[in-house]
């Protein structure tokens, strides 16, 4: 399980810029993982509720309820990495906005 904390580091221009390029990387590569078990949860699911619908056991509704709860973690986990994903965007374009804005007064 990834967990990610935002917190607020020194800013240093010489190594803010890779900072930030390795962040996106990986939280996109999380993203991707994610995305990909999401799929593969999905493809199980679908076979395990057919194999309900025919069989109607204990054990296949069981097997697909638990397949459905793993989906509901994995889909939290991939909102997270974009919410996390997105404050990272969104505190990059307050920082240009600023310097554009100091840029222009001076």
């Amino acid at each position: 399980m990834i967990f990610f904390k935002t917190k607020k580091e020194p800013i240093d221009n010489n190594t803010e810029v890779p900072n930030i390029n390795k962040k996106i990387h990986e939280i996109t590569r999380t993203i991707e993982e994610f995305s990909d078990e999401q799929r593969e949860i999905i493809e199980k699911f679908k076979i395990d509720m057919e194999k309900f619908t025919i069989e109607r056991t204990l054990e296949s509704c069981l097997q697909a309820l638990n397949l459905s709860m793993q989906l509901a973690n994995t889909r939290e986990k991939l909102i997270e990495a974009y919410k996390e994903y997105s404050i990272l965007l969104e505190n990059e374009l307050k920082k240009l906005l600023e310097e554009k804005k100091r840029n222009n007064i001076f």
